[in-house]
């Protein structure tokens, strides 16, 4: 690695970085309203701290899914298994992206994951093989700090409007609206279409168990499949 980067291409790599994820995030942010109002609406914390777990957790699937096992009862122990289901892709994506940072220094390999969401990786992904580490490094920061801006911003404004909205004024729907979006998202091969379907299928069989465990059920059971499924194409592939 260079052991000094020129600031110019540095500044260059971060815009770049930050144009390429625009497209991505910003249609996923009106979702970051909906949760700031979830939190305001579910009395479970005040507001500042249930604002803290947009950037302790930042992943808004997971804090969705905290937050309805919460609400739901479960006690913590389950609320922590459910987010690190639902945050188990994230294990993979570092997986995936490993080998194209293994020449970057220490403080990029404890920072760059924190950013590491799914639109994050879309966007370190496109990049070609032979990209310079540290256009590398900075495009994946530029684009993952935009993400993270944006995402807090919005949540904190849904939990400020929060209690101004009436309480007629139902949202129960943007939370399955938010997975069902994001199940499209994913549904890009057979391993990831079969992981959704099962766990989509023993989530609603599993529904009407306590604390929402179908939730936390369904989440273990898709991935289970999905990596057998990934497994026999990689077999298949071999023979």
């Amino acid at each position: 690695m260079d052991a000094a980067y020129p600031l110019a291409p540095r500044r260059d790599a971060i815009l770049d970085g930050m144009r390429a994820i625009a497209p991505l995030i910003v249609p996923g942010l009106p979702f970051g309203l909906v949760l700031g109002v979830l939190i305001a609406d579910s009395n479970l914390v005040d507001n500042l701290a249930g604002w803290s777990s947009s950037w302790i957790v930042f992943a808004g699937s997971a804090q969705f899914a905290g937050i309805l096992v919460l609400q739901a009862g479960g006690g913590l122990l389950l609320t922590v298994l459910t987010i690190i289901v639902v945050n188990a892709r994230h294990v993979m994506y570092s997986a995936a992206l490993a080998g194209r940072y293994a020449a970057a220094p220490r403080w990029f390999k404890f920072v760059g994951p924190y950013v590491l969401v799914d639109q994050a990786f879309a966007v370190a992904d496109q990049l070609p093989a032979g990209t310079h580490i540290e256009y590398r490094m900075w495009h994946h920061l530029g684009a993952g700090f935009t993400a993270w801006v944006l995402w807090q911003t919005w949540v904190a404004i849904g939990i400020s409007v929060g209690a101004s909205i009436p309480e007629e004024w139902s949202l129960d729907f943007a939370v399955p609206l938010l997975f069902l979006g994001l199940l499209v998202l994913v549904l890009r091969n057979r391993p990831a279409f079969v992981a959704g379907l099962v766990g989509g299928f023993v989530a609603v069989a599993a529904n009407d168990l306590p604390s929402r465990l179908g939730l936390l059920l369904g989440g273990l059971a898709g991935m289970a499949a999905g990596g057998l499924a990934e497994w026999l194409e990689e077999r298949e592939a071999r023979s």
